[in-house]
């Protein structure tokens, strides 16, 4: 019998110390994510982002842009290619560690865009992880853009490829808060919203947000758009690692993304 498959992206905001202006990652939530997978019954596609690992950078050299042929500039995308890695790597190695095989499949070695639109996307590095009963990871990255010169391509964007090719059971993203909330998540008055529309994205845009934190990638609302559209193909969710365990044992909880 066919396994059902999985996709889970883990947010920078869960993985580092998205607030620090340096690489930081957050080891108690890495740990904890080798410990919660060691239980699945699914095929598993990881996704990514990158936090503190990529977005201060991005962000200070205008890199989602396009390149502007400085030296600085390019000395900022090469910088920013290394990092992510690193904390691919360190993903990889926390889930070897609880004797989950992985393969990384980096973006910026693997994918072309124009106009940030994935070319020619490779599902078949995706198709061969899986035969080999490996958990493909992918992430958010600097990648060779046709039109721009470079761009950021985002593991959002990833995700709503891998979710509209492999309509898969669950499309969840996995995130430092356990769903979006109809308020500040810090007020206690605030509630997670059980479901999530084109509505909410009207919601928050009336908010006046926390804005600290560097997101080169969209931040919540273009999170929302994207997990909309998914929403189509695949069961999507929105919630944190705590209640990730639940959609292994048919208990899943957070905010269900609906059209």
């Amino acid at each position: 019998m066919k396994k059902e498959m999985v996709i889970l992206k883990f947010g920078g905001s869960l993985i580092t110390d998205k607030r620090s202006n340096v690489p930081r990652t957050n080891d108690s939530k890495l740990k904890a994510i080798g410990r919660i997978l060691n239980q699945n019954k699914y095929n598993i596609i990881i996704v990514h982002g990158a936090g503190s690992f990529g977005h201060p950078i991005a962000k200070k050299y205008n890199i989602a842009e396009g390149t502007d042929g400085s030296l600085e500039q390019e000395k900022a995308i090469s910088e920013t290619r290394s990092q992510v890695q690193d904390l691919n790597n360190i993903l990889c190695n926390n889930l070897n560690n609880e004797n989950i095989n992985t393969k990384p499949i980096i973006p910026s070695k693997t994918m072309t865009t124009k106009a940030r639109k994935i070319i020619d996307f490779p599902f078949h590095l995706f198709d061969e992880a899986l035969k080999e009963n490996k958990i493909p990871i992918t992430f958010g990255d600097v990648t060779e853009d046709k039109k721009q010169g470079v761009t950021v391509l985002s593991g959002d964007t990833l995700m709503m490829e891998l979710t509209k090719y492999y309509r898969p059971l669950y499309s969840i993203f996995v995130m430092d808060k356990p769903g979006v909330f109809n308020g500040n998540p810090n007020n206690s008055n605030s509630e997670i919203l059980p479901i999530v529309n084109k509505s909410t994205i009207k919601i928050l845009e009336k908010q006046n947000r926390n804005t600290e934190v560097t997101d080169v990638t969209g931040g919540l609302i273009g999170k929302i758009q994207n997990a909309i559209e998914m929403a189509e193909y695949s069961e999507t969710w929105i919630t944190n690692l705590d209640l990730l365990s639940g959609f292994f044992n048919n208990n899943p909880r957070g905010s269900k993304v609906v059209i």
